[in-house]
């Protein structure tokens, strides 16, 4: 029966993640596992000699399986373990370089492959289908125990001034108030999280480049509104309440070339005038055509409207002089202050 994974490195996280993985896809353990000499389950020796690694005799003991090391330059006590390899090379990888062009591809094949091919072919030693012959041989395997082995890669680090955390030659994002505090990075085949007291703070999709910089929007954003003063804050923290269509507006004004705080203040003022729920349906709209602007998203609200044949709404404050010039109030009358006054006149010193 036969299990096959692809991997992206040789660390121990790998070996030990793709180990956990074979033993979920068998529906057991079995009594003994033999390996051969790799640094990530030997340190030094070989065979009955070898000095095995602390961590991967955590793995074996999680699952109740007995480490046999191989001997050094004994291939038959990997024969079989190299007749495997030679077969996936031979059949499962020739002839396919038109089609492993991405990562992807190469996870579909590992699974195709196995369940398709090399575990439903007539195997020629059995003289038996392997996925037949397991269904009689898995009874002995071992349960796996309720409580899953634990194969993140678990990292201390100190994120830096520029709010970020270095982890496997890339740097991550993180809130800029953890800027020099003391977090820890925990890392799967996909995903990496730093956490910071116990919390997680950031949650990024685990890049296998290298000198990359991966950076979420909201952390770009707060990063960018803690260069604004207080008054500007107070406006960018109204406008962002009105919802992720509304921050990722904010965010790409702040890539451009303009004054922020007069396009979110001019917005807000529309919140007012034509109400909260239409004024984020045209930032929606200007998200997608990307044109990031107050008067853009002005004009989509006015062309909405005639669309539904309603009127244009009125300020309750005429911006224009000329209309305020139009406006009756009566003259001030400087009497109205004399009833302040209790005596005008000198005060007696007899």
């Amino acid at each position: 029966m036969c299990y096959i994974e692809f991997c992206l490195s040789q660390r121990k996280a790998e070996f030990y993640r793709a180990i956990v993985n074979a033993l979920r896809f068998f529906g057991g353990s079995p009594k003994r596992i033999i390996f051969d000499n790799l640094k990530a389950a030997v340190l030094n020796g070989s065979g009955r000699h070898a000095c095995l690694h602390p961590d991967f005799l955590a793995l074996c003991g999680h699952f109740l399986m007995e480490p046999i090391a191989c001997q050094r330059r004994d291939p038959e006590s990997k024969g079989t373990v190299e007749a495997g390899v030679r077969y996936v090379k031979r059949n499962a990888l020739a002839g396919r370089d038109q089609q492993l062009v991405n990562w992807e591809a190469w996870q579909q094949l590992a699974v195709s492959w196995r369940d398709e091919v090399a575990n439903v072919r007539l195997h020629q030693t059995t003289r038996q289908r392997p996925i037949d012959r397991f269904s009689q041989e898995s009874p002995l395997l071992r349960s796996l125990p309720a409580l899953e082995f634990d194969t993140d890669e678990v990292v201390p680090s100190i994120v830096t001034s520029h709010a970020k955390v270095h982890f496997d030659g890339n740097r991550y994002s993180v809130p800029p108030s953890l800027v020099q505090a003391p977090v820890m990075i925990r890392a799967d085949s996909t995903r990496v999280k730093v956490m910071a007291n116990g919390v997680v703070a950031a949650c990024h999709v685990r890049c296998y480049d290298r000198n990359q910089l991966i950076i979420l929007p909201a952390h770009r954003l707060e990063a960018l509104k803690l260069r604004s003063r207080v008054r500007a804050h107070d406006i960018e923290a109204a406008f962002d309440a009105l919802g992720e269509d509304a921050r990722t507006f904010h965010l790409e004004l702040r890539l451009q070339p303009v004054k922020t705080s007069v396009h979110l203040r001019r917005l807000l003022k529309l919140v007012n005038l034509y109400g909260r729920r239409d004024v984020v349906s045209a930032i929606n709209a200007a998200n997608h055509y990307r044109t990031f602007d107050a008067a853009y998203v002005e004009t989509i609200l006015l062309q909405d409207r005639r669309r539904r044949e309603l009127p244009s709404p009125t300020q309750v404050r005429p911006s224009r002089e000329d209309l305020l010039a139009e406006t009756d109030l009566e003259e001030p009358d400087p009497a109205a202050y004399d009833r302040f006054i209790l005596d005008t006149e000198e005060p007696s010193h007899d």
